[in-house]
C-alpha cells in the first residue's frame, strides 16, 4: 500500500512537471520577446573634466532612456539614446565640461551612426565642470531599467615621456612607445621646464605627453587656432593680433585680400576702421604649411582700405599666385569687439572679375582663450628664429583614456635644423578643475646622419658594415656598397635595406663574388633616395 502511494505521489509530481513546462518556456518566450537593457560595465570611471564613455546594451528595442544623477539630487541629466543601425547598442559619450559657447545638447554625443538627444539638465552652469564623486546611472524603457554608477575622479599627474618614431608610424605604436618609456621614468611634475633636449633627424616624428589630464572635455570644441581668423587675445575690447590663414585645393592668383567681419552692429566686429598699413605684421605664402612664411608679400601692399562696416582690403600691386600645397597668411594688430561667443568671417581672394572666398568663425572670449581655448595655450616655438606665425600648423594633439595627457606630436620634414620647444600654458582664465601649468619639452632637429663604425675585410666573401645613424629606431635606410676588383677586373653594385635598432645602429652582411680584400670598396648610406653618409673607403 505504501508503494501504490508513492507511485501515486511520483506520477501526480511528473504530471505537473509536465504542466508547468509549457507555462515556463511560454514566460521564457515572452520574456525574449520584452525589451531588455544593460551597460557594458557595472562601473565607469572617468576624469573630472574629461568625456565619460557609456556603452549600453538593448534588445527588442531601438531606443531607451538614459539617466545620470547625483546621490544629492544637485545633478540631474535625462538623454534618449537611438540604435540607429540596428545592432543591439548605443555608445554614449557624456561631457563632464560644460564648454563656454556650446549648445549643452552638444555634449552628449553617439558613435557609430547612433545618436543621443538630450530631454532635460539641471545643476550645471557653462564654464563649469561636475563635482568629483560617486553619479548614479539609469538606462530604462517602459518594462524595465538597470541601473549602474559613475565615478569622477580629481585629474592625476602622469608621467611625461617622449618617443621619437619613423615618419607614417601608426598612433598604436606610438602609445604602446609612450607607455614603455613611461614605466622607465619617474612621476612627472605639473610643472616642468628645461627638460632635456632630444634629437630628431630632420623626417622623423617627435612625440611628447604633456603631464596634464582633465581637459578632455575642453577639446571636444574646434580648436580656436585652426578657425578661419584667431585672435591671439582672444578678451573682449582687447588691442591684440589676428592671423588669417588661407589654404586652397586649387591654384589661386589674387591682387587683393579682403577680410570681412560679419556683424549686425558696428560696433560688434572688430575694429576695422582703425588698421594702418603699418598692423599688417606678417602678409605672404607659406610653400611648405610649417607656419613660417617662405614668401613675403609686405613689399607688394599697394593700398589698404578700411572701413565702419568691419572689411580690410589690402591691396597688391601685381598678381600672386598661390599653389595648392601652399598658404597663404595675414597678421594684423587690431582691436576686438565688445562681445563674447563665435561671429562669422570671411576672406576673398579677388583677381579682377574672379574670385575665391573662403567663409569661417572667430570667436573671442574665453572659448576663444589660447590655441586650444579656455585659456589653454599649446605653441611649437623656434629657440633660433622667429616663431611660426601658425604656432600649431605642425603639430598634432591627441588626448584619450588609453595615454593619459596631452601627447602632441611634430612632423620635422619642413621644419629647417634648430632647436625647438612645445609649451603649454594654463592660465588663470582655465576652469578651475584644470590645473595651472607651466610645460616645456625641448627637441633638436638635425640633418640625417650616419657614420661607419666597423667593417671586416678580410680573405672572405663575407663583407660586414655597421654604422651609427641619428634616424628613429625602426626607421629604414639603404646601405649600398661599390666593390670594384683591383686588377679593373669584376665591379659589384650591391644594396641592403637597414633596420634602425634600439641603440641607433643598422648594419648589413654582403656576398660579393670574390675575397673582400680584393676589391677596392666604398660604402654609402640613403634615406629616401638622399645620401646621408659616405661614398666612405673601407679598403
Amino acid at each position: 500500500m505504501n508503494t501504490r502511494v508513492s507511485l501515486g505521489v511520483v506520477i501526480l509530481f511528473l504530471g505537473v512537471i509536465c504542466l508547468a513546462m509549457p507555462l515556463s518556456i511560454s514566460t521564457a518566450a515572452q520574456s525574449q520577446s520584452s525589451p531588455a537593457v544593460g551597460f557594458d560595465t557595472a562601473k565607469t570611471t572617468v576624469t573630472q573634466g574629461d568625456v565619460a564613455t557609456l556603452g549600453i546594451q538593448m534588445r527588442d528595442t531601438d531606443e531607451v532612456t538614459l539617466t545620470i544623477q547625483a546621490p544629492n539630487q544637485q545633478y540631474q541629466t535625462t538623454l534618449r539614446a537611438y540604435d540607429n543601425n540596428g545592432d543591439g547598442s548605443v555608445t554614449v559619450r557624456a561631457n563632464t565640461f560644460y564648454p563656454t559657447d556650446v549648445d549643452k545638447s552638444n555634449r552628449f554625443t553617439a558613435t557609430g551612426g547612433d545618436s543621443v538627444r538630450l530631454i532635460s539638465e539641471s545643476g550645471l552652469s557653462e564654464g563649469a565642470v561636475l563635482d568629483t564623486g560617486r553619479y548614479n546611472l539609469i538606462v530604462s524603457t517602459d518594462e524595465t531599467s538597470v541601473a549602474a554608477v559613475l565615478m569622477i575622479t580629481e585629474p592625476s599627474q602622469p608621467n611625461g615621456t617622449n618617443v621619437i618614431v619613423p615618419p607614417d608610424t601608426s598612433y598604436k605604436n606610438i602609445e604602446t612607445g609612450l607607455k614603455k618609456e613611461s614605466e622607465l621614468s619617474e612621476v612627472g611634475a605639473t610643472d616642468t621646464t628645461d627638460v632635456d633636449s632630444h634629437n630628431v633627424a630632420r623626417g622623423d616624428e617627435f612625440w611628447t605627453r604633456l603631464p596634464i589630464t582633465g581637459i578632455g572635455g575642453l577639446l571636444t570644441s574646434p580648436a580656436p587656432a585652426s578657425n578661419l581668423v584667431f585672435p591671439v587675445n582672444s578678451t573682449p575690447g582687447a588691442e591684440t593680433t589676428h592671423i588669417a590663414d588661407i589654404s586652397s585645393n586649387e591654384t589661386v592668383s589674387f591682387t587683393s585680400v579682403s577680410i570681412n567681419y560679419q556683424s549686425n552692429h558696428a560696433r560688434s566686429h572688430a575694429a576695422t576702421q582703425q588698421v594702418t598699413q603699418s598692423d599688417i605684421e606678417v602678409l605672404g605664402i607659406d610653400t611648405n604649411k610649417n607656419g613660417y612664411i617662405d614668401r613675403s608679400l609686405k613689399g607688394s601692399i599697394q593700398s589698404i582700405q578700411t572701413g565702419t562696416d568691419g572689411r580690410l582690403a589690402i591691396s597688391l600691386d601685381r598678381p600672386v599666385e598661390i599653389s595648392t600645397h601652399s598658404t597663404l597668411r595675414v597678421a594684423y594688430d587690431i582691436e576686438n569687439p565688445e562681445v563674447t561667443g563665435s561671429q562669422d568671417v570671411s576672406i576673398t581672394l579677388q583677381n579682377g572679375d574672379i574670385s575665391h572666398r573662403h567663409a569661417g568663425i572667430v570667436t573671442y572670449g574665453l572659448a576663444g582663450q589660447g590655441t586650444l581655448g579656455h585659456g589653454i595655450n599649446l605653441q611649437l616655438t623656434s629657440e633660433e628664429s622667429e616663431s611660426p606665425t601658425d604656432p600649431l600648423a605642425s603639430v598634432h594633439t591627441v588626448y584619450n583614456d588609453s595615454v593619459p595627457g596631452l601627447v602632441v606630436g611634430v612632423d620635422t620634414t619642413t621644419l629647417e635644423p634648430g632647436e625647438y620647444t612645445v609649451t603649454l600654458e594654463v592660465d588663470e582664465s582655465a576652469p578651475n578643475s584644470v590645473p595651472r601649468a607651466s610645460l616645456r619639452q625641448s627637441f633638436t632637429v638635425s640633418e640625417p646622419t650616419a657614420e661607419l663604425t666597423n667593417h671586416t675585410i678580410s680573405n672572405s666573401t663575407r663583407l660586414s658594415v655597421t654604422a651609427s645613424t641619428n634616424l628613429a629606431p625602426n626607421s629604414s635606410a639603404i646601405i649600398r656598397i661599390t666593390a670594384d676588383e683591383k686588377d679593373g677586373g669584376i665591379s659589384q653594385v650591391l644594396n641592403c635595406v637597414a633596420t634602425v635598432d634600439s641603440d641607433s645602429r643598422i648594419g648589413c652582411d654582403f656576398d660579393l663574388s670574390h675575397p673582400a680584400d680584393e676589391f677596392n670598396i666604398d660604402v654609402a648610406i640613403k634615406r629616401d633616395g638622399v645620401v646621408i653618409a659616405g661614398p666612405t673607403k673601407i679598403n
